[in-house]
């Protein structure tokens, strides 16, 4: 996930953080956040929902992911300049990391297998194979981002590299079209959020200027118009009125981007935008010089630059730590439970950053070594010939 390196402040030492930063940390929040509000909801042995929790995550599920999506092209508006071998490593390298998360998971539960406290035997190793050969079901759910993002970024190359600039915009249209079809795609490979994720990112890509020049209040102003669309979104695909309830939500929904649960996709994708817009303002807001002494964009470009590690912890904490704690969750919390719930998440990633630094590093390390391995392998005899040919002209 691309980044913007930090930009001088000429009346301070320090540096103030890029406003991409502090909008990926923001999103890495939300993300957060909204997975801890599972505890209060999901899979709970009597069926019990928290209100006041299910409504703040069904909000903030309508576009917590695509936010993710328009950062990442936002961060990657010179993609189309930098030729297809560089897009290529790059995916490669999403796609191992996602891999080696996955193997780690699947240690983890062999671990619990073998305590007796996990599933059997034999529907594990029925699991493993499949999701590893499908891309699909993660044993740290969350890696399916990066499956997900790595095909988006080459898709997203062949259309801002290769076409008029015009022509890829009316195929981003043409890809929020196509997600009609989710609901009928297969899951392999992550294909259900590819439509939705080409359009987001495309649409980082190609207003990455103009998101960076965004005005803070009129966008702030749409946040209540953004929760009443996302909580009308009833999860049927082709009825906005009727109401089409997931299982696991006791006769409600909400988007789960990575099962391709979208909802009625026109609402969904002016939610989603509507809701990206909003952050990106909140995050300018946060850069003002009046709320530089509160810390929060700094503290916020902090988790950004290291959103991809603290993605890679959370999945964990999601499938391995939460559901045991989930146990001792009250069934309807007081209010003031909430903002101390987003406090201790955010220091318990932290701290568990701070911890597992070395052997986070080791893995991103381990992930581009086999990366730029293959790249060779792949390349080996077309790499005599010099890198002319990896250079792209785009079409005017």
């Amino acid at each position: 996930m691309g980044k913007l390196a930090a930009e001088p402040n000429p009346g301070r030492g320090a540096p103030v953080p890029a406003l991409l930063d502090v909008a990926r940390g923001l999103a890495m929040v939300v993300v957060l956040y909204g997975h801890a509000l599972e505890v209060f909801f999901l899979d709970l042995p009597d069926a019990a929902v928290a209100e006041a929790a299910f409504v703040q995550y069904k909000v903030l599920a309508a576009f917590a992911m695509p936010l993710f999506f328009l950062i990442s092209g936002a961060g990657a508006a010179r993609l189309p300049e930098r030729g297809w071998r560089s897009a290529l490593r790059t995916s490669l390298y999403l796609v191992i990391l996602a891999y080696l998360v996955h193997g780690l998971g699947l240690l983890v539960m062999t671990a619990e297998t073998a305590s007796g406290h996990g599933q059997a035997a034999g529907e594990l190793a029925v699991y493993a194979l499949e999701s590893t050969l499908k891309a699909r079901d993660f044993s740290t759910l969350v890696v399916w981002f990066l499956v997900s993002l790595a095909i988006v970024r080459l898709l997203a190359f062949a259309l801002f590299a290769y076409l008029p600039r015009r022509l890829a915009l009316a195929m981003l249209g043409a890809a929020a079209v196509a997600s009609l079809l989710t609901p009928v795609l297969p899951q392999a490979f992550m294909l259900k959020t590819w439509a939705p994720g080409i359009v987001f990112f495309g649409v980082g890509l190609a207003l990455s200027g103009a998101l960076k020049r965004l005005d803070w209040w009129p966008a702030l102003l749409l946040a209540p118009v953004m929760a009443a669309l996302a909580l009308s979104n009833r999860g049927c695909a082709f009825d906005l009125l009727a109401s089409c309830p997931h299982p696991a939500l006791t006769g409600d929904t909400a988007v789960w981007l990575h099962i391709g649960q979208i909802g009625f996709p026109p609402l969904f994708f002016v939610t989603a935008l509507l809701g990206c817009a909003v952050a990106m303002a909140f995050a300018r807001a946060l850069l003002l010089p009046a709320l530089a002494p509160l810390r929060i964009a700094r503290l916020l470009g902090r988790i950004g630059t290291r959103s991809l590690d603290l993605l890679v912890i959370n999945g964990f904490v999601l499938v391995f730590l939460q559901p045991r704690i989930g146990r001792f969750a009250p069934a309807e919390p007081e209010l003031w439970v909430y903002p101390l719930l987003l406090v201790a998440v955010i220091g318990v990633h932290l701290l568990a950053l701070r911890l597992l630094a070395r052997p986070l590093a080791a893995l991103n390390r381990l992930a581009l070594l086999i990366a730029g391995r293959l790249m060779a392998a792949l390349f080996r005899e077309r790499d005599g010939a010099g890198s002319s040919r990896d250079a792209v002209v785009k079409p005017s």
